[in-house]
């Protein structure tokens, strides 16, 4: 088992849509967690002021996600989904879709749709 990361990281990749657009990845690692927020609040609320920005969020290398780190994500979700952007969140390992799923977090576990190889979350969770 690897040793858990203290501190998080949120980096940013841009992409080409699938329509010609232009969307962001962002790969998050480490603790989602309540000490992460001062760190990962700014950037994820720039990127989600985006307006119709294509997002998608990889949670492959999170190893920690508390209940304030679900709270970004859903905030997150939120923000895009306001500005009239997509969300999708992919890659969830399955210790963060066990979280997800006990916290009764429907719409980041159970998404209907794809964008562009990511899931897309339903407006409402």
């Amino acid at each position: 088992m690897r040793p858990t990361p203290l501190h998080s990281t949120v980096t940013l990749h841009p992409f080409a849509t699938a329509r010609g657009g232009c969307g962001l990845r962002a790969v998050l690692s480490g603790r989602i967690d309540h000490a992460a927020l001062p760190g990962l609040t700014p950037l994820l609320r720039r990127v989600a002021e985006a307006r119709a920005v294509t997002l998608c969020v990889d949670l492959e290398r999170v190893e920690v996600l508390d209940s304030c780190g679900i709270g970004v994500l859903l905030a997150l979700r939120n923000a895009v989904l306001d500005h009239g952007g997509a969300i999708a969140f992919e890659n969830h390992p399955p210790r963060i879709r066990r979280v997800l799923e006990r916290s009764r977090i429907v719409a980041l576990t159970d998404c209907p749709r794809a964008i562009d190889g990511g899931v897309a979350l339903p407006a409402a969770a």
